[in-house]
Order: C-alpha cells, then sequence, then structure tokens
C-alpha cells in the first residue's frame, strides 16, 4: 500500500541519511587527503633524497677534479710533461702521487697518457681503451680532446669489468707534452656516497649522463623507461609520472650545475596506491554494508509497522464502505496495539453518532422543508387576499367569486405537504392558477409564455420550487413596469441536465443587487423582498446540494432572467 511503501522509503532514507551519506562524503575526502598527503610527502623525500645524493656525489667529483687539477698545475708533476722520464723522476712523481692521494678512503684511480697513447703515469691497471690506438677516437679520450683542455665527465655503463662508475679527464698540451689525464671514480665511490644517506627510505638514485642517455644506479635501481621519462621531460616538477609498462612514480632531478651528470631521484607510488586502493576498498566495503544494513532494517521495522498499520487500515476502508461491523485484529500490547483497540473504539462510536446524526438529520431535513414551504403560504395568500378586497371594493362581484374560486382551487393543490415532492405539471398548475389571478389584476399589462418540454412533465420537483420565481418576477418586475410586461418560463432537457427559465422585461435591477440576491443568507423578516427566492435557493441546497446551480442576470429597464440548472443524476421520476 502507499502509506507503507512511502513509511518504507522514509525510513531508508533516515537510515541512509545517518549512516551511509556521512561515509560516502567523508571517505572520498579521506581518500583524497590521504593520498595527497602521502604523495606530498612522497615528493619531499624524493626531493631530499635527489638533493643529498647529489652533493654526497658533487663532493666526490669535486674532488677528483680537484686532484686533476693538481697533476696539472703542481710544479711536483711538471716531469711528467717535459720529456721522457728517468727512474728517479718516476719514483719521484709516484711519492707525489701516493701523497696526493693519502688520506682517502676511497681513492680514485690516476692515469697520464700521451697523445702517442704511451701510458707515463697510471696508479692503477689502466684499462685498454685509454691506451690501445683503437680506442683513440672513442670513448673517455674522444671526449676529453674536443673539449678543449676543459675538464669532462665520462659516464660509464652499467657492470663495467673494471667497476668504473664515471672517468673525469682532461686534454693537455704543453710546449713538449700533449696527452690526457685521466681519473676513475669505482663502485666503491658510490658506496661511500650511499654510505651518508639514509637508507631506510624506497628511494632510488642514479647518476645519468648530460644527455640523459644511460644511467648508472648507485641506490637501488634504474630502468631504461626510468632514462626514457627522464629523457622526455625538460623540468620534472615532482608530479606523478607513468612509465610505459604503467608504473606511476615520482622523479626529482638535480643536475650538475656544469651541465655534465644529473642526479636522478626515482620514488615508486605503488605502496600509496596500495594504500589508497585499500582505504578506497574499506570505503567501498562499508558503504555497501551501510546501505545493505539500511534496507534490512528498513525493511524489518517497515514490516513490524506496516502489518498492523495495514490492520487499522483494512478496517477503516471497511467502516468507509459502510461496514461498522469491522474490527481490527491486532492484540499486541504495544502502540500499535493502543491504535487498534482506539480505531475499534472509534468505529462504534462512530456508528452510534452516525445513526443519532441521521435522526436527527432526517427531522431537522423534514420540519426545514415543511417550514420552508409553510413560509411560501402566507405570502402568497395575503396577496390574494388584497386582489379581492379590490374586487368587492370596486363592485366587481363576478371577478371576486371567479377570484375565490381559482384561489380556493390553487390552496386545495397546496395543502398537502407530506411528501414535499409534487410532478413539473402539478408545479405548473399550481403556477396557472397563480398567473390566472395575476392576469385579472393586471389585465392586458401581463402576457405569459410557458413552453415545457413534454418529457419532463412527469419529473418530480419540490413543491413551490418555480411558483416563488414567477410571483417574484411579476411582482417586483412586471408589475412595477410602465405598459406591457411579458413573462416566459421555460422547462427544457439537454445534455445530462434540465434548465429551467424564468425571464421577464420587467424594471430589472442592478446586475450587483441581482448577484445579491442568489446569495445564501439569513431571512430575518419572512416579509422582506427577496424571501421567495431564497427559499427556492435553500430547498434546493437541500434536495440537490452541488448537483445543482442556480444563476441570475439583470439589467435595469431590460427585465431579469432567472435560470436553474439541476444534473439528472439528482432527479426523479414519477412511476408509471
Amino acid at each position: 500500500m502507499r502509506p507503507t511503501k512511502t513509511f518504507f522509503s522514509k525510513l531508508l532514507a533516515s537510515y541512509l541519511l545517518i549512516g551511509v551519506l556521512p561515509l560516502v562524503i567523508l571517505s572520498p575526502l579521506a581518500y583524497i587527503v590521504t593520498r595527497n598527503i602521502l604523495v606530498e610527502r612522497t615528493k619531499e623525500t624524493t626531493q631530499e633524497f635527489a638533493t643529498l645524493g647529489y652533493r654526497q656525489l658533487e663532493a666526490v667529483v669535486d674532488d677528483a677534479v680537484l686532484i686533476l687539477e693538481t697533476i696539472a698545475t703542481d710544479p711536483v708533476f711538471v716531469p711528467l710533461f717535459d720529456g721522457p722520464l728517468t727512474d728517479d723522476e718516476r719514483t719521484s712523481l709516484y711519492n707525489s702521487l701516493f701523497l696526493l692521494l693519502m688520506g682517502r678512503q676511497n681513492k680514485p684511480a690516476v692515469y697520464v697518457v700521451d697523445s702517442s697513447l704511451s701510458v707515463r703515469l697510471n696508479s692503477a691497471e689502466i684499462p685498454p681503451e685509454y691506451h690501445l690506438e683503437q680506442y683513440q677516437n672513442w670513448g673517455v679520450l674522444r671526449k676529453a680532446a674536443i673539449a678543449d683542455g676543459e675538464v669532462i665527465l665520462y659516464l660509464h655503463r652499467a657492470n663495467d669489468p673494471y667497476q668504473r662508475v664515471m672517468s673525469i679527464a682532461r686534454y693537455v698540451q704543453t710546449p713538449s707534452f700533449s696527452g690526457y689525464i685521466i681519473l676513475d671514480l669505482f663502485e666503491a665511490h658510490l658506496a661511500g656516497v650511499l654510505a651518508k644517506i639514509p637508507a631506510n627510505m624506497m628511494v632510488n638514485l642514479a647518476i645519468l649522463d648530460e644527455h640523459k642517455t644511460m644511467g648508472i644506479p648507485f641506490k637501488g635501481s634504474i630502468s631504461g623507461e626510468d632514462v626514457t621519462v627522464v629523457r622526455q621531460q625538460e623540468h620534472l616538477l615532482l608530479t606523478p609520472q607513468t612509465t610505459p609498462s604503467g608504473s606511476r612514480r615520482i622523479y626529482a632531478i638535480e643536475p650538475d650545475h656544469q651541465g655534465a651528470f644529473f642526479v636522478a631521484a626515482t620514488h615508486s607510488l605503488q605502496q600509496i596506491d596500495e594504500i589508497t586502493s585499500l582505504i578506497a576498498t574499506i570505503s567501498i566495503g562499508l558503504g555497501t554494508l551501510l546501505t545493505l544494513l539500511g534496507f534490512y532494517l528498513a525493511f524489518i521495522y517497515s514490516r513490524k509497522a506496516s502489518e498492523p498499520l495495514k490492520e487499522v487500515v483494512r478496517c477503516l476502508e471497511r467502516v468507509g464502505e459502510g461496514d461498522f461491523s469491522a474490527r481490527t485484529a491486532v492484540t499486541s500490547n504495544d502502540e500499535f496495539g493502543l491504535l487498534a483497540r482506539s480505531v475499534d473504539q472509534m468505529v462504534v462510536d462512530m456508528q452510534r453518532l452516525i445513526e443519532v446524526n441521521n435522526q436527527r438529520e432526517q427531522s431537522l431535513r423534514s420540519a426545514q422543508i415543511k417550514a420552508l414551504q409553510a413560509q411560501l403560504n402566507p405570502h402568497f395568500m395575503f396577496n390574494c387576499l388584497e386582489l379581492i378586497k379590490w374586487y368587492i371594493l370596486l363592485g366587481e362581484v363576478e371577478n371576486a367569486s371567479q377570484t375565490v374560486i381559482e384561489l380556493g382551487q390553487l390552496l386545495r393543490s397546496t395543502l398537502d405537504l407530506g411528501g414535499g415532492l409534487i410532478t413539473l405539471s402539478e408545479e405548473l398548475e399550481i403556477i396557472g392558477h397563480y398567473l390566472a389571478l395575476q392576469q385579472r389584476r393586471l389585465g392586458a399589462r401581463l402576457s405569459v409564455s410557458i413552453e415545457v418540454d413534454d418529457r419532463l412533465r412527469g419529473l418530480m420537483i419540490p413543491r413551490f420550487l418555480l411558483q416563488p420565481l414567477v410571483e417574484n418576477a411579476v411582482m417586483h418586475g412586471l408589475e412595477k413596469k410602465r405598459g406591457k410586461g411579458a413573462l416566459r418560463v421555460t422547462a427544457e432537457r439537454r445534455g445530462g441536465t434540465v434548465t429551467f427559465v424564468i425571464a421577464d422585461n420587467g424594471v430589472g435591477m442592478k446586475s450587483e443587487s441581482a448577484q445579491e440576491i442568489i446569495r445564501y443568507r439569513k431571512i430575518i423578516d419572512p416579509m422582506q423582498e427577496g424571501t421567495g427566492v431564497q427559499n427556492v435557493l435553500r430547498r434546493l441546497l437541500l434536495y440537490y446540494g452541488e448537483q445543482c446551480t442556480i444563476d441570475i442576470t439583470s439589467e435595469q429597464g431590460e427585465g431579469t432572467r432567472i435560470t436553474i440548472v439541476i444534473e439528472e443524476e439528482g432527479l426523479q421520476w414519477k412511476s408509471d
């Protein structure tokens, strides 16, 4: 039933509003806030590690550059660049190199090679690409040669057989020497850098060459797709990036001021995605659970409430259909049981009250109708007696006698007030006696036309329904008119209604006054003007209610027209 569905909907809406809506609002908010906080912290950590790694590595590179510049400029190493070395000079140079490298935990490898690729000084086994001719235009040597005396940094590939990470080199040219000074930094140097960086964070660090085409990891690992992502971005602003394989990561880049190398830090967002995915899963799960719980509780409690309510509604529906023997079957001791017992008692009281009211209404209706009809008779009697009086005063005995006869016939037709209903033919007969009397008074001044559909002559209507309106038309419209007056009474049946029209061409009245006549009001003086119309109005309401309408139109000097329309559903017909 609709009330039950409405109650269920409201109860469900309440559960969802209290239990689910806050979760629906707070869960995305918590998801967004948590994700943003984690991403921001990851950005800060990644940038911090990139900066720290760069500074540590920069210190190692700067130290190597210092060693290279010392070898290139210190007078102690001048014999290297003056021609062939004696054994004593070679021994002195190695002692000087030992002193230069002393104190460093991770020492770089130092090589001095002339342009013919002859080794003049080396602190470790020299890789073949530094002294073999086929490598002269390749790798470190080529890069140093085209740098025109500038210090260069060369990044070696991963898994170098000599464990080199990068080489720092410079091409040196003097009047007596031309060649290369090369320093190699090894994986041990990166381990020393890494030892100064916290190891508890999941951040990967790598060195990239100046073109970002290759990378050497020194914390974690760096993949080819990471290098690809970094190379494609001119400036990485710590925004989450997606690699070609679909991994999401944060990248931070710290470039060497001279553009010789980059330190890249990468941090995977997998853990963050897992955490936020877990939050989303929990939120969706809780939302689904609470929604289902809301449906379940709403169903249980609405059903618990609806069953007794349905029983009460069924009882009231039977009462509405007129069955006052209907009773509810609710026996619980809760509020619904109290409601059911109250409804049962209400039905009993209602039945008793309706019976009393029916008796009172029947008595009152009968009394009202008889009082209204009786109210007409004195008014009509006074008019007739006034006419007879004038006939007698004028000596017109025959007219007076005929008037008395016609008045007697009229009174004889009105003495029976028992049923209150007469046929339209009987009402027209009363009107005929009345108009005959009025035509005696007015003579040629009164012209009467009565047009009635023969199918309506057996129609049952309240006694004196039309006669007071005819009387008002004569007395207040035509009697006051100078010259001839016409009265027209019609009754027709059309469109499921019966229409009565009483029209005259008398003196008429203002439209406001006409509408006031048919406005329902209390009758204070039965002899006042308009009482006849008020009586008709009251009896129409008593007999037909909303199935009847009455309308009046009037203009001064033009006449008055009263129209009564009654729906056929509310009419009775004389049985044959």
